[in-house]
């Protein structure tokens, strides 16, 4: 009896190890990132009425985008983590069938951050901020459900 109970214990642990193989077999993650973080360590030689643009691009580099606004010309520096993941269940089946369809569960989060520099008429530091300092949570959840 007991011969029987350790050979029926290798079969359950033999098809679960092929289940979780098979899963996996569909499992995708990616991540995506646009531009270098910028932190407020990085910028705190910046000083309001004294930096110039100048001085701003020899230590952070050029910005992203130069626009004009009310308040003066804006410099904007963006910068995004973009992370996704998905299980294709579709996979499981292409592996014992010449075609089976994609059907995928994806998860994609998405945080897009900026610095904004304000500068007045003579291209000196009137103001600057960060529009969003990252949390644990993306601004943007894609989610089937």
């Amino acid at each position: 009896m007991t011969n029987v109970a350790s050979h029926f214990h290798s079969i359950k642990l033999v098809v679960g190890t092929l289940c979780i193989l098979l899963l996996c077999a569909g499992c995708s993650v990616r991540r995506a990132t646009l531009n270098d973080v910028l932190t407020p360590e990085q910028v705190s030689f910046i000083r309001v009425g004294q930096t110039t643009i100048r001085e701003l691009a020899d230590h952070i580099g050029a910005p992203d985008e130069v626009t004009e606004s009310d308040f003066g010309v804006v410099a904007l520096y963006y910068w995004s983590d973009t992370k996704s993941a998905g299980l294709d269940l579709g996979a499981i089946g292409r592996l014992f069938l010449p075609y089976s369809p994609t059907m995928r569960l994806n998860k994609i989060g998405i945080t897009p951050e900026q610095l904004q520099v304000v500068f007045d008429p003579q291209w000196t530091v009137r103001a600057y901020g960060f529009s969003r300092k990252s949390t644990d949570e993306p601004i943007i959840w894609f989610w089937p459900f």
